[in-house]
């Protein structure tokens, strides 16, 4: 996954991916940990961090990738 994917997460919402968290941030192969991302209408009630159109999820919610950038 990277920065601009377009991702459906658990519950059928669909979003692009704007920012990546790693467990290891300083690892060149850490996986992630959550996603922030650019929710194409509305959000999930689950999502943290909210701001407007921007919410964080956690990298196990994403059901799959639906077009990569």
């Amino acid at each position: 996954m990277k920065i601009g994917d377009l991702v459906e997460v658990n519950g059928g919402y669909q979003g692009v991916v704007v920012g990546i968290e790693l467990i290891y941030p300083r690892h060149p192969e850490s996986p992630p940990r959550s996603l922030e991302i650019m929710w194409s209408g509305h959000q999930p009630e689950y999502a943290f961090r909210n701001n407007n159109q921007f919410s964080s999820v956690s990298a196990m919610a994403v059901k799959r990738v639906i077009s990569r950038a």
